[in-house]
Protein backbone atom coordinates (compact mmCIF):
# COMPACT_ATOMS: atom_id res chain seq x y z
CA UNK A 1 0.00 0.00 0.00
CA UNK A 2 1.38 3.38 -0.88
CA UNK A 3 -0.40 6.03 1.05
CA UNK A 4 0.64 9.74 0.38
CA UNK A 5 -1.09 12.47 2.84
CA UNK A 6 -0.14 16.24 3.43
CA UNK A 7 0.64 16.20 7.20
CA UNK A 8 1.61 19.99 7.68
CA UNK A 9 2.24 22.53 5.09
CA UNK A 10 5.20 21.79 3.02
CA UNK A 11 5.46 18.23 4.23
CA UNK A 12 4.02 14.90 2.96
CA UNK A 13 3.74 11.57 4.60
CA UNK A 14 4.31 8.46 1.78
CA UNK A 15 3.97 4.78 3.72
CA UNK A 16 5.25 2.21 1.80
CA UNK A 17 3.48 -0.73 3.41
CA UNK A 18 3.49 -4.32 1.32
CA UNK A 19 5.46 -5.71 -1.27
CA UNK A 20 6.96 -3.65 -4.03
CA UNK A 21 5.23 -4.27 -7.35
CA UNK A 22 4.56 -3.41 -11.14
CA UNK A 23 0.96 -2.64 -12.48
CA UNK A 24 -0.20 -5.89 -14.07
CA UNK A 25 -2.67 -5.74 -17.44
CA UNK A 26 -5.61 -6.35 -15.06
CA UNK A 27 -4.74 -3.78 -12.45
CA UNK A 28 -2.33 -0.45 -10.88
CA UNK A 29 -0.69 -1.24 -8.52
CA UNK A 30 -0.30 1.10 -5.50
CA UNK A 31 3.62 0.47 -5.03
CA UNK A 32 4.79 0.63 -8.65
CA UNK A 33 7.38 3.07 -9.45
CA UNK A 34 4.64 4.84 -11.70
CA UNK A 35 2.55 4.93 -8.94
CA UNK A 36 5.08 6.99 -6.71
CA UNK A 37 5.88 8.93 -9.92
CA UNK A 38 2.14 9.83 -10.44
CA UNK A 39 1.78 10.86 -6.57
CA UNK A 40 5.05 12.60 -6.25
CA UNK A 41 4.40 14.90 -9.15
CA UNK A 42 1.75 16.30 -6.68
CA UNK A 43 4.24 16.75 -4.33
CA UNK A 44 6.03 19.69 -6.13
CA UNK A 45 5.74 22.51 -3.53
CA UNK A 46 6.39 20.31 -0.69
CA UNK A 47 9.66 20.41 0.99
CA UNK A 48 10.43 17.39 3.18
CA UNK A 49 8.58 13.95 2.73
CA UNK A 50 8.72 11.47 5.42
CA UNK A 51 8.59 7.63 3.42
CA UNK A 52 7.48 5.11 6.19
CA UNK A 53 8.50 1.95 5.40
CA UNK A 54 7.25 -1.84 6.14
CA UNK A 55 7.83 -3.88 3.19
CA UNK A 56 9.42 -7.52 2.66
CA UNK A 57 10.81 -6.33 -0.73
CA UNK A 58 9.80 -6.85 -4.42
CA UNK A 59 10.56 -6.53 -7.95
CA UNK A 60 13.68 -4.88 -8.70
CA UNK A 61 13.42 -2.74 -11.62
CA UNK A 62 10.43 -1.22 -10.06
CA UNK A 63 12.37 -0.62 -6.84
CA UNK A 64 15.30 0.62 -8.67
CA UNK A 65 13.14 3.40 -10.38
CA UNK A 66 11.06 4.30 -7.29
CA UNK A 67 15.01 5.12 -5.73
CA UNK A 68 15.86 7.19 -8.17
CA UNK A 69 12.28 9.67 -8.47
CA UNK A 70 12.86 9.81 -4.35
CA UNK A 71 16.37 10.89 -5.14
CA UNK A 72 16.11 13.05 -8.12
CA UNK A 73 13.00 14.68 -5.51
CA UNK A 74 14.05 18.38 -4.68
CA UNK A 75 12.61 18.22 -1.11
CA UNK A 76 14.45 16.49 2.18
CA UNK A 77 13.74 12.62 1.78
CA UNK A 78 13.56 11.40 5.54
CA UNK A 79 13.18 7.58 5.40
CA UNK A 80 11.08 5.76 8.85
CA UNK A 81 11.94 1.63 9.04
CA UNK A 82 8.03 1.03 10.87
CA UNK A 83 8.58 -2.30 10.57
CA UNK A 84 11.30 -4.29 8.12
CA UNK A 85 12.95 -3.25 5.37
CA UNK A 86 13.57 -6.34 3.60
CA UNK A 87 15.24 -7.00 0.07
CA UNK A 88 14.70 -4.08 -2.15
CA UNK A 89 12.90 -2.06 -0.07
CA UNK A 90 16.27 -1.44 1.92
CA UNK A 91 17.47 -0.14 -1.53
CA UNK A 92 14.90 2.71 -1.12
CA UNK A 93 15.39 3.47 1.71
CA UNK A 94 18.80 4.29 0.30
CA UNK A 95 17.29 7.00 -1.01
CA UNK A 96 17.16 8.83 1.89
CA UNK A 97 18.35 12.20 3.02
CA UNK A 98 17.97 10.86 6.78
CA UNK A 99 17.20 7.03 7.67
CA UNK A 100 15.71 6.49 11.16
CA UNK A 101 15.19 3.14 12.27
CA UNK A 102 13.68 2.51 16.15
CA UNK A 103 15.60 -0.28 18.21
CA UNK A 104 13.34 -3.02 17.28
CA UNK A 105 12.96 -2.95 13.08
CA UNK A 106 14.93 -5.02 11.22
CA UNK A 107 16.60 -4.51 7.54
CA UNK A 108 17.51 -7.43 5.22
CA UNK A 109 19.88 -7.58 2.62
CA UNK A 110 20.48 -10.11 -0.13
CA UNK A 111 21.45 -10.73 -3.93
CA UNK A 112 18.46 -10.17 -6.02
CA UNK A 113 17.27 -13.55 -7.76
CA UNK A 114 14.55 -14.96 -10.58
CA UNK A 115 13.23 -17.74 -12.01
CA UNK A 116 15.17 -19.46 -15.03
CA UNK A 117 14.07 -22.54 -16.93
CA UNK A 118 16.65 -23.55 -20.44
CA UNK A 119 19.57 -25.13 -21.46
CA UNK A 120 22.50 -24.99 -19.98
CA UNK A 121 23.53 -21.64 -22.21
CA UNK A 122 20.93 -19.89 -21.11
CA UNK A 123 20.54 -20.79 -17.47
CA UNK A 124 24.63 -19.43 -17.31
CA UNK A 125 23.10 -16.63 -19.27
CA UNK A 126 20.48 -16.00 -16.54
CA UNK A 127 23.16 -15.91 -13.99
CA UNK A 128 25.52 -13.31 -15.47
CA UNK A 129 22.03 -11.10 -16.33
CA UNK A 130 21.34 -11.14 -12.45
CA UNK A 131 25.64 -10.09 -11.82
CA UNK A 132 24.81 -7.05 -13.32
CA UNK A 133 21.48 -6.27 -12.38
CA UNK A 134 22.84 -6.68 -8.88
CA UNK A 135 25.08 -3.73 -9.68
CA UNK A 136 22.33 -1.44 -9.57
CA UNK A 137 21.53 -2.26 -6.01
CA UNK A 138 25.21 -2.58 -5.38
CA UNK A 139 25.46 1.26 -6.00
CA UNK A 140 22.49 2.72 -4.02
CA UNK A 141 23.48 0.98 -0.91
CA UNK A 142 26.90 2.15 -1.67
CA UNK A 143 25.77 5.91 -1.80
CA UNK A 144 24.70 5.83 1.60
CA UNK A 145 26.41 3.04 3.85
CA UNK A 146 30.00 3.49 5.81
CA UNK A 147 31.31 0.10 4.65
CA UNK A 148 33.88 -1.20 1.77
CA UNK A 149 32.10 -2.44 -1.42
CA UNK A 150 34.04 -5.83 -0.58
CA UNK A 151 31.96 -5.90 2.88
CA UNK A 152 29.19 -4.70 1.65
CA UNK A 153 28.81 -7.92 -1.07
CA UNK A 154 29.64 -9.98 1.75
CA UNK A 155 26.54 -9.76 3.37
CA UNK A 156 24.60 -9.52 0.35
CA UNK A 157 25.92 -13.43 -0.29
CA UNK A 158 24.88 -14.36 3.10
CA UNK A 159 22.26 -13.29 2.85
CA UNK A 160 22.55 -10.92 6.02
CA UNK A 161 19.89 -9.76 8.74
CA UNK A 162 20.53 -6.85 10.30
CA UNK A 163 19.53 -5.41 13.46
CA UNK A 164 18.33 -1.62 13.77
CA UNK A 165 22.09 -1.35 15.30
CA UNK A 166 24.07 -2.68 13.31
CA UNK A 167 22.70 -0.99 10.56
CA UNK A 168 23.00 2.41 12.39
CA UNK A 169 27.53 1.04 12.95
CA UNK A 170 27.58 0.10 9.22
CA UNK A 171 25.69 3.17 7.70
CA UNK A 172 22.63 2.13 6.47
CA UNK A 173 20.57 3.72 9.30
CA UNK A 174 21.29 7.55 10.31
CA UNK A 175 19.54 7.91 13.68
CA UNK A 176 18.92 5.13 15.78
CA UNK A 177 15.63 5.67 17.62
CA UNK A 178 15.16 4.71 21.35
CA UNK A 179 12.04 3.14 22.27
CA UNK A 180 11.41 6.02 24.84
CA UNK A 181 11.93 8.97 22.23
CA UNK A 182 9.71 10.08 20.12
CA UNK A 183 12.07 11.27 16.15
CA UNK A 184 11.91 15.05 17.50
CA UNK A 185 13.76 14.05 21.09
CA UNK A 186 15.87 11.68 18.72
CA UNK A 187 17.03 14.81 16.58
CA UNK A 188 17.70 17.57 19.29
CA UNK A 189 19.87 14.89 21.08
CA UNK A 190 21.87 14.67 18.15
CA UNK A 191 22.00 18.32 17.44
CA UNK A 192 23.36 18.87 20.89
CA UNK A 193 25.59 16.15 20.78
CA UNK A 194 27.02 17.46 17.49
CA UNK A 195 27.20 20.96 19.38
CA UNK A 196 29.25 20.10 22.32
CA UNK A 197 31.66 18.15 20.03
CA UNK A 198 32.01 21.33 17.86
CA UNK A 199 32.91 23.41 20.84
CA UNK A 200 34.96 21.22 22.15
CA UNK A 201 37.28 21.18 18.77
CA UNK A 202 36.74 25.45 19.07
CA UNK A 203 38.36 25.15 22.55
CA UNK A 204 40.82 22.93 21.94
CA UNK A 205 42.12 25.49 18.84
CA UNK A 206 41.56 28.50 20.68
CA UNK A 207 43.79 27.00 23.70
CA UNK A 208 46.58 26.52 21.27
CA UNK A 209 46.06 29.57 19.69
CA UNK A 210 46.47 31.25 23.01
CA UNK A 211 49.43 29.85 24.42
CA UNK A 212 50.91 30.61 20.84
CA UNK A 213 50.20 34.17 21.35
CA UNK A 214 51.26 34.57 25.28
CA UNK A 215 55.01 32.95 24.28
CA UNK A 216 55.29 35.39 21.50
CA UNK A 217 54.55 38.34 24.29
CA UNK A 218 56.54 36.88 26.50
CA UNK A 219 59.41 37.15 24.10
CA UNK A 220 58.42 40.31 22.84
CA UNK A 221 58.54 41.46 27.26
CA UNK A 222 61.91 39.75 27.21
CA UNK A 223 63.08 41.98 24.32
CA UNK A 224 61.70 45.23 25.53
CA UNK A 225 62.86 44.42 29.33
CA UNK A 226 66.44 43.98 27.85
CA UNK A 227 66.60 47.17 26.04
CA UNK A 228 65.28 48.90 28.98
CA UNK A 229 68.24 47.42 31.03
CA UNK A 230 70.89 48.56 28.62
CA UNK A 231 69.11 52.18 28.66
CA UNK A 232 68.89 52.39 32.55
CA UNK A 233 72.44 51.01 32.58
CA UNK A 234 73.95 53.91 29.95
CA UNK A 235 72.70 56.35 32.08
CA UNK A 236 73.62 55.14 35.51
CA UNK A 237 77.08 55.17 33.70
CA UNK A 238 76.78 59.10 33.09
CA UNK A 239 76.07 59.97 36.74
CA UNK A 240 78.73 61.00 38.71
CA UNK A 241 77.35 60.13 42.20
CA UNK A 242 78.78 56.39 43.46
CA UNK A 243 77.21 53.75 41.60
CA UNK A 244 76.60 49.97 42.40
CA UNK A 245 78.85 47.57 40.22
CA UNK A 246 77.63 46.15 37.00
CA UNK A 247 76.59 42.31 38.33
CA UNK A 248 74.58 44.30 41.42
CA UNK A 249 72.62 46.67 39.00
CA UNK A 250 71.71 43.74 36.21
CA UNK A 251 70.48 41.80 39.56
CA UNK A 252 68.29 44.85 40.72
CA UNK A 253 66.71 45.90 37.53
CA UNK A 254 66.00 41.60 36.27
CA UNK A 255 64.44 41.38 39.77
CA UNK A 256 61.94 44.56 39.10
CA UNK A 257 61.54 43.41 35.47
CA UNK A 258 60.61 40.18 36.41
CA UNK A 259 58.25 40.66 39.08
CA UNK A 260 56.40 43.09 36.28
CA UNK A 261 56.52 40.17 33.33
CA UNK A 262 54.66 37.69 35.99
Amino acid sequence: MNRIKQATEGVAEIYLYGDVEPDSWYSDSETSAKSFKDRLEELKEVTQINLHINSWGGDVMEGIAIFNLLKQHPAKINVYVDGFACSIASVIAMAGDTIYMPRNTMMMIHNCWSYAAGNAQYMRKTADDLDKIMEGSIESYLSKVKISKEELIELLDAETWLKAEECYEKGFADVLLPLSETVAQQSATKTIEKLLQENKQLKEQTKGQAKTTINLKEETVQKIAQEITENVLKEIKKKENPKPNNNEQKTILGSFLNSIIK
